[in-house]
């Protein structure tokens, strides 16, 4: 009996001993260990233990650490962290001596380890490389440790400046609304074009019918200000084309008439479906599809058998849908067309014609829509004047002995002689990498096959701006800074800095022929991550030791409130060619011309802008003027139809402009 009941006890001593748990001293000897299984299922037996609890807890986020956490994990640890720490600040501190000489465990252990979960973090996030976790980041670590504050930025900049090209509409809206703040300097231009991107991104991703998600997202957009987005979503949601076409025929104001436009165009594709459009909706239809008949026909400007059937077709349009943007459009498209065919009478016909039907006043009782109303009777009489001009029958043609089909050739530079042109290209098959600097030479009066000036030439972006007339000195642009280049035989130097200094921003540059001067654009701000720098023409001149003086900003009669730049040199400082965006003219930005009165004060001594003409200028930006021959009659210049085209060097007759 008494063995029985010995074996009972010791049993019962065995199940109590197999069932408690074991000392905290041994869950952290398997820790040490690296046996991470076992110590944390000693661990997690104390995690609310009065004594061990913050321990074992300390002591499971640093086993947690060991594995491969995702990125909640990461985020629930290092909140937690704090938490752990503030707990075991409570404890005796008896009980926190004992514990630092153990195993060890005090403040400096708890800071490291949340050091450690944040570095880990920024890592992850890293290497995962997206907008999408970089926002997860900052709505989960919004503040990180002092010490981790740099690369904190550091990521966020690092991602922010890799996705400025992207085009998924949420990444470009997280940009804008989140992250403009990280974007790099030398990223400026990109980030001043993201608002522009996104409604074609947000069309490429969403249907149009969630118009609202755009105007939420983007409260100062066309979509968000403009007065009937409700109607027109609603029409859009329909999808009918009926109640399309009588919104269109009864409102002339709607911001949103393009993308409404597009819908219809989009649904009665297929010329049979709208067989159920009553007479006046067909009749309406027809219109709309004359017009885009009649851009196709401009934009492919060797389909246009009959300019004068144009004139008739645009202004019909014009005269039925002003001041609607189409009308608008269609009138900027058709005037281009008139000015590269050198039809003036057509465009004077059709401006003069036009300019009754864009009444300068905004909608009633609407005052947040997009304004260009206001602007198209300026923008009208802006141009009439340069095109009432007379004629002069200037020669504008491609020089075709340095362009290439697949190049973009750019940024002329004519040696004094006339024997020599360089020029910056990208994209031929001689090209190194990036922009690079060629020559083609005048022989038996026709330009040699351009050939890469190797000591100009290489990695980044190397653009010739001018050279003096000695054949001596040559300007570049290399990688966005100002530099010089020398020849004492027939081989130019390697190109450096130019030491000059005065204003934050400095771009374009050219030499006076005597190399003594250099006209440059510049500003005396560097402009932000959304706002644009105001540039201007700056002159700055060598002084008696040789070194450069300070910029200095040209007077009212040359710069404007407007972009001024691509400054060219003549007649030896005298005579100053440039464009502008201020100044009444035909395109975004035309070519000016002003020129000295005398030489008491080379900052504001200089006669009013002159517009080159409807000959020179077109409705386009313009690059201005890289070279001018030797008998001052004929420019060098690169031509670009289009914002992303590639470049052709063309070649100008000069008009006779009495001084």
């Amino acid at each position: 009996m008494k063995t029985i009941y010995f074996l009972l006890m010791l049993s019962a001593c065995l199940f109590i001993a197999c069932s408690s748990p074991q000392s905290f001293k041994s869950g952290f000897k398997h820790y040490e260990n690296r046996d991470f299984a076992t110590a944390k299922t000693v661990f997690e037996q104390y995690r609310k233990d009065k004594r061990y609890g913050p321990a074992a807890r300390y002591f499971l986020a640093k086993i947690k650490l060991e594995g491969n956490p995702t990125f909640d994990e990461y985020l629930l640890l290092n909140h937690s962290l704090p938490d752990v720490y503030a707990d075991f600040q409570m404890l005796p501190p008896k009980t926190v001596r004992r514990q630092l000489k153990r195993y060890p465990l005090d403040s400096a252990a708890f800071f490291e380890t949340r050091e450690l979960v944040q570095r880990q973090l920024l890592s992850l996030v890293r290497v995962r490389g997206t907008v999408s976790i970089l926002d997860s980041l900052v709505e989960g670590l919004p503040q990180p440790m002092p010490q981790l504050q740099p690369a904190y930025d550091d990521t966020r900049s690092t991602i922010v400046n890799l996705h400025l090209d992207d085009d998924d509409y949420d990444v470009l809206t997280a940009l804008v609304q989140r992250h403009l703040a990280f974007v790099k300097p030398e990223n400026y231009p990109k980030s001043r074009r993201l608002s522009d991107r996104l409604w074609t991104a947000f069309e490429q991703k969403y249907p149009l019918c969630q118009l609202d998600k755009f105007a939420a997202d983007h409260p100062q957009s066309f979509v968000a200000r403009d007065c009937w987005r409700e109607e027109v979503r609603q029409l859009l949601c329909k999808g009918d084309v009926a109640q399309m076409l009588d919104f269109h025929a009864k409102n002339r104001w709607t911001a949103l008439e393009s993308v409404l436009l597009n819908a219809i165009s989009d649904k009665t594709a297929d010329f049979t479906k709208d067989s159920f459009l009553n007479s006046e909706q067909q009749a309406h239809l027809l219109d709309l599809r004359r017009r885009n008949l009649a851009l196709a026909r401009i934009r492919n400007t060797g389909s246009v058998a009959d300019t004068a059937v144009l004139l008739r077709q645009t202004q019909d349009y014009i005269a039925r849908y002003a001041p609607r943007y189409s009308a608008f459009r269609l009138m900027e498209e058709a005037l281009q067309f008139f000015l590269e065919k050198k039809r003036y009478p057509s465009a004077i016909e059709l401006l003069t014609k036009a300019r009754a039907f864009f009444p300068d006043t905004l909608p009633r009782g609407c005052n947040t829509n997009f304004d260009y109303q206001l602007r198209v009777k300026p923008w009208i009489d802006g141009k009439l004047p340069i095109l009432e001009k007379p004629f002069e029958n200037l020669q504008k043609t491609p020089l075709d002995a340095v362009n290439t089909p697949e190049g973009d050739e750019f940024s002329p530079v004519l040696s004094a002689g006339g024997s020599e042109l360089y020029f910056g290209a990208s994209g031929r098959r001689d090209n190194v990498s990036g922009q690079d600097v060629f020559v083609s030479r005048m022989k038996n009066g026709q330009w040699s096959p351009p050939e890469l000036v190797a000591a100009l030439s290489g990695e980044g972006n190397q653009i010739p701006l001018s050279m003096t007339a000695d054949g001596r000195q040559m300007l570049l642009f290399v990688n966005g800074r100002l530099h010089t280049s020398f020849r004492k035989t027939e081989t130019w130097s390697t190109p450096e800095p130019l030491a000059l200094s005065g204003i934050p921003l400095m771009g374009k540059g050219v030499f006076s022929p005597d190399g003594n001067m250099i006209a440059l654009e510049g500003a005396f701000s560097a402009g932000g991550v959304l706002l644009p720098p105001d540039i201007d023409i700056f002159v700055v001149q060598r002084e008696a030791s040789g070194q450069w003086g300070t910029p200095v900003a040209l007077g009212a009669d040359i710069n404007t409130e407007g972009q001024e730049g691509n400054p060219y040199w003549a007649d030896n400082g005298r005579t100053l060619y440039y464009t502008s965006t201020g100044f009444p003219g035909l395109g975004k930005s035309d070519v000016f011309m002003s020129y000295r009165k005398t030489d008491k004060n080379l900052a504001n001594d200089w006669v009013r802008a002159i517009n080159l003409g409807k000959e020179v200028n077109d409705t386009y930006a313009h690059r201005g003027f890289g070279a001018i021959s030797p008998d001052g009659k004929t420019a060098y210049f690169a031509r670009y139809e289009r914002d992303g085209d590639k470049g052709d060097i063309w070649m100008v007759t000069l008009p006779k402009i009495e001084k």
